[in-house]
């Protein structure tokens, strides 16, 4: 079988460098998560090439992230539960997307304000969709942006909604002053955070870029856990008292739409 790999005669005539050892690694959880059955060491090194020593070595770090699996009794490998965790978050964000399209689209047509999908990560957000405002002044931002979740709507409205050590840990860290307004005391923060939970959705006014604000609540799963945001980023200048409410509402109406379109019992409920 050669195909994609490299024969281990071809290997062994020079040192490989990191991003060889990362191409082997690779292969090797390609080769195991393909192979539907458990592989021995000395296939998978004859099949990605390169020493036994070699491919031991990346088996045994691979085995100690989750990545790989080896049998007790055969010593024969097999791809781990982390590839499937991987795996299925790729597909859970995927369908996350897909599922929430339509109402990002009517969240935009009816505001005609930037709309964001947004997920939690270690503290950050990430925007995992967006759609602009056609309007001649914006707030650009764009897909995979990772912002503090302290600082914009779409993170509060996330990490409000962490396990209580998760939030400990975000608070205890220092927030840097990207703004005037950022709010950097922890005790402020808990506070607003606390406020999320009470009201269903996060507001920033200039905490994280100056002059641009937003709005944004938690969308949930079908297990009731808030696996995304949903929120508006616009410049403050349109963000007033007289718009407020509206783009709360329909913000909030979008984020529970697509909770329940995601199979959250919990709002069917609230919108029956």
């Amino acid at each position: 079988m050669r195909s994609r790999y490299t024969s281990g005669m071809e290997q062994r005539s020079s040192p490989v460098s990191p991003a060889g050892q990362l191409e082997r690694a690779l292969d090797i959880l390609e080769l195991l998560a393909r192979s539907g059955t458990q592989v021995g060491l000395t296939e998978i090194a004859t099949t990605v090439g390169g020493p036994k020593a070699t491919v031991h070595r990346l088996l045994s770090t691979l085995q100690a992230r989750g990545y790989v699996a080896q049998d007790p009794q055969s010593s024969l490998y097999s791809a781990g539960v982390r590839c499937f965790e991987l795996g299925s978050l790729w597909a859970q964000n995927l369908d996350l997307r897909a599922v929430a399209a339509p109402y990002l689209v009517r969240l935009n047509e009816e505001t005609d304000e930037t709309v964001h999908l947004a997920i939690y990560d270690h503290g950050d957000v990430v925007y995992v969709d967006k759609l602009e405002s056609r309007q001649p002044v914006v707030a650009r931002s764009y897909v995979g942006r990772r912002c503090t979740a302290t600082c914009v709507a779409t993170g509060r409205a996330l990490l409000a909604f962490q396990p209580t050590a998760e939030i400990r840990a975000v608070l205890d860290r220092p927030v840097p002053p990207y703004t005037d307004r950022t709010v950097t005391d922890p005790g402020v923060l808990a506070e607003m955070l606390a406020d999320v939970r009470r009201t269903g959705y996060g507001v920033n006014h200039g905490s994280f870029r100056e002059g641009v604000g937003g709005v944004a609540a938690p969308i949930r799963d079908h297990t009731g856990v808030a696996v995304a945001s949903v929120g508006l980023c616009l410049p403050e200048a349109r963000f007033g008292a007289d718009r407020f409410d509206e783009l709360r509402d329909r913000t909030v109406a979008t984020a529970g739409a697509i909770s329940v379109a995601l199979g959250d019992a919990a709002g069917l409920l609230a919108r029956a």
